[in-house]
């Protein structure tokens, strides 16, 4: 082989070397994901949206979830629903849940969820109870079974306040009509669904402590047995207020013997069914 052969040999051979390197740098790039953007996975940080621009609420509440709603487990887990009332797409990715005003980042919605996205009017019913695992939609911690709650949505976004001892079991606590200002006693638990009407006032009987729709002696030996270390558990305390002064005393025994001897009337609501017509701090609530 003679000099000019050599020095061609010489530069193809380099040729092939810069080309194969190049072939090496570019499947480097694509592995690093400088061609192909790493796409959020479980456990990777998501921004937090911004507190002023989440439009989404708290809706609708049960902690004490006996037979409602199980989740895919079939297990019954307390549960909270969100809603979006606004007119566009909203993102809860990176935003914090907590059951706590003093520790209100208990909890941060992945950002890997397509569910996490909630359209114009949509719902999202979230389970309590998860165990930390990232590729898990349930929250994961327990919110407090009694008493005063304060749930707050993205630290400052949204507040949902109620009472967990006016919840029975399988009772739900939420907004009417959904998104409303106000959180009240609901009348059915709907999760997921447009929330049903609060619970109101319910109609009775003023002195019907028996549920008959009429007064009669046997009221008179229940009210009377009330007062004698035999109490009456009722909803609606109203019935007991023989004399609608306003409190429950034994002076409404006193009031039902003499409405029973003819020589007093019952207030109203009586002798049929109705509202209580006097403002007062004994409800008479039903479904």
């Amino acid at each position: 082989m003679n000099l000019t052969s050599q020095n061609i040999f010489a530069v193809m051979l380099s040729m092939a070397l810069l080309i194969l390197a190049g072939c090496s740098d570019s499947s480097s790039n694509s592995v690093t994901g400088d061609t192909d953007p790493k796409q959020p996975g479980p456990g990777d940080p998501c921004p937090q949206p911004p507190a002023a621009g989440l439009s989404i609420r708290i809706n609708e509440a049960m902690v004490d979830n006996v037979t409602t709603l199980p989740d895919t487990n079939g297990n019954f887990f307390p549960w909270v629903e969100f809603y979006n009332p606004g007119p566009e797409a909203m993102d809860l990715g990176g935003a914090y849940f907590s059951d706590s005003l003093a520790d209100n980042q208990k909890w941060v919605f992945p950002c890997q969820f397509q569910e996490t996205i909630l359209q114009p009017g949509e719902f999202l019913v979230l389970f309590f109870g998860g165990d930390g695992n990232p590729d898990d939609l349930h929250i994961d911690f327990m919110p407090e079974l009694t008493g005063d709650q304060i749930w707050v949505l993205n630290q400052s976004s949204d507040f949902f306040s109620f009472n967990a001892d006016d919840l029975a079991s399988d009772q739900s606590a939420g907004r009417f009509p959904d998104g409303d200002s106000v959180v009240e006693v609901l009348s059915a638990p709907t999760p997921g669904n447009p929330n049903a009407d609060p619970v109101g006032p319910a109609l009775f009987v003023r002195g019907d402590l028996d549920f008959d729709l009429d007064v009669d002696e046997d009221d008179l030996n229940l009210l009377s047995g009330h007062f004698a270390g035999s109490p009456i558990s009722t909803e609606c305390a109203d019935r007991l207020d023989v004399n609608d002064s306003g409190t429950i005393t034994v002076s409404d025994v006193s009031f039902l013997v003499q409405a029973l001897a003819g020589n007093l009337t019952i207030p109203e609501p009586f002798p049929a069914e109705g509202l209580d017509p006097t403002p007062d701090n004994i409800d008479c609530e039903g479904p």
